[in-house]
C-alpha cells in the first residue's frame, strides 16, 4: 500500500499592518498550528522590509485554527526622483541592498 499524503491549503491575507494566516478551505481535523507557523514564517522570509511585532493564536475547539501577526516596516527605497535604480534580478526583493565593489 501507498502512503496517503493529505494537502492542506493555507492562505495568507495583508491587512496592511498585520496578516491573517488561515487554513484554505474545509474544517481543521487536528492540529494545524505548525502548518500555520511554517508559512507565517515563510510570508516573512519574503519581506525582509518587515519586523514581526505580535502573533496572537486564534483557537477553536482547543486547536489553533489561525494565526494573526502584527508589524511593521523598518525599511524604506527611496522613492526621490533623483535615486538611483539598483538593478536586480527576477525574485529577488526591491530591498536587497546593492552588491559591493571592491
Amino acid at each position: 500500500m501507498g502512503m496517503v499524503q493529505a494537502r492542506i491549503g493555507i492562505n495568507q491575507l495583508d491587512m496592511g499592518g498585520w496578516v491573517r494566516v488561515y487554513l484554505g478551505q474545509g474544517e481543521p481535523s487536528g492540529e494545524i498550528a505548525p502548518f500555520l507557523s511554517h508559512a507565517l514564517n515563510g510570508w516573512f522570509r519574503e519581506r525582509p522590509h518587515l519586523r514581526l511585532r505580535l502573533i496572537l493564536p486564534v483557537t477553536r475547539n482547543g486547536n489553533t485554527v489561525e494565526l494573526h501577526a502584527w508589524y511593521e516596516q523598518i525599511l524604506f527605497s527611496d522613492q526621490s526622483p533623483l535615486a538611483k535604480p539598483v538593478p536586480r534580478t527576477p525574485g529577488q526583493p526591491a530591498a536587497a541592498s546593492k552588491p559591493v565593489s571592491q
